[in-house]
């Protein structure tokens, strides 16, 4: 019996030369926006949200003792940091749920770039706005399934920190465990939905529920392939990891640099952290300018990865019309680089 996953790891490299090569520079550039709205963190909707707390908190007077030998005493200043970190939390959740709405987009134009072997962002994404509206809401609830026993993990650690209500023990316990798991389950949904409801949906133009729906009985029919797929993929990830790990310490030296020799100069002169954390204006350009350099250091990944996120799309893309010939998005270049072969 033969493994799709396995066995068309060559035609996957094939088929991203055959798409890349001759290099053009403006549809490399293209792509490199397309894959800077992907991602690979599962695309969630996950939001943060500020733990609420009773006029008294744990081992001050007139509050439930903290745990021995931990000083629960918060700042004096901390009232007045909080609507900054509150203001700064909302922004960062809005700016999280834009990408996420803009990734969703991208996921179609990104599909629909290898099937035709061209690039044409406005045209893709204006076929698929509804579709990829459907797709984002759908990674916003899976998100909000990992949120909620995140939130209560980190309300169970700050509760055993004393910087939050008393909760029970048993509650982060039991929590702990269920996050991982429902992360990981989350993870596998949301990158079979990425990876073969997404082509499912342009092919047939039916939203995420009717695309999973139409998935489904090829996925319970070859769960064997599917399985080895998914062992085949983590491998590949962590090869991908450990290489962005590589590029990405490089690529964020040499970017970070400039910002430490301004934070050599500028925290001093504010009259060191406390200084910086006590200026609300300073904390704010602070934080922009973090997030400066998450942005270019991310940019300037997405150029370097353009060719292996085209590489394993369509190992996806292949593995999918090897199980089922009805969703096969790639006919004709299946058919270029195996008789090439």
């Amino acid at each position: 019996m033969s493994w799709y996953a396995v066995a068309v790891l060559d035609d996957a490299f094939d088929a991203t030369k055959a798409f890349l090569t001759p290099l053009d520079a403006r549809q490399w550039l293209k792509l490199a926006l397309v894959v800077f709205f992907l991602g690979n963190a599962g695309g969630g909707g996950g939001g943060s949200s500020a733990s609420t707390g009773s006029s008294t908190s744990p081992g001050t007077p007139g509050g439930p003792p903290g745990p021995t030998g931990i000083e629960t005493d918060l700042p004096a200043e901390f009232g007045e940091f909080l609507p900054i970190l509150v203001g700064v939390v909302a922004v960062a959740l809005v700016v999280g749920l834009l990408y996420a709405l803009v990734g969703s987009v991208m996921e179609f134009v990104f599909v629909e770039s290898l099937r035709r072997r061209r690039v044409r962002i406005r045209d893709y994404a204006g076929q698929h706005t509804g579709q990829a509206v459907q797709l984002f809401v759908f990674r916003v609830l899976l998100g909000l399934l990992v949120a909620l026993p995140a939130l209560g993990v980190v309300a169970g650690v700050l509760s055993l920190a004393g910087i939050a209500p008393a909760l029970p023990v048993g509650l982060l316990v039991v929590l702990a465990p269920l996050l991982i798991l429902v992360g990981i389950a989350v993870a596998i949904v949301d990158g079979f939905t990425v990876n073969f409801v997404v082509p499912v949906m342009i092919l047939k133009n039916v939203g995420v529920a009717a695309g999973w729906k139409r998935f489904w009985p090829t996925l319970t029919r070859d769960w064997k392939q599917y399985g080895v797929y998914a062992l085949v993929r983590v491998g590949l990830s962590f090869a991908v990891g450990v290489l962005a790990s590589i590029i990405g310490g490089v690529v964020g030296a040499v970017l970070v640099a400039p910002l430490v020799v301004v934070g050599i100069f500028a925290v001093p002169a504010l009259g060191g952290p406390a200084g910086l954390l006590a200026n609300p204006l300073a904390v704010a350009v602070a934080v922009l300018l973090v997030l400066s350099y998450f942005v270019l250091l991310t940019a300037t990944l997405a150029v370097v990865f353009v060719p292996v996120q085209t590489y394993l799309r369509y190992h996806s893309l292949l593995v999918l019309g090897d199980t089922d010939r009805d969703f096969d998005l790639i006919p004709e270049l299946r058919r270029e680089i195996r008789d090439a072969g």
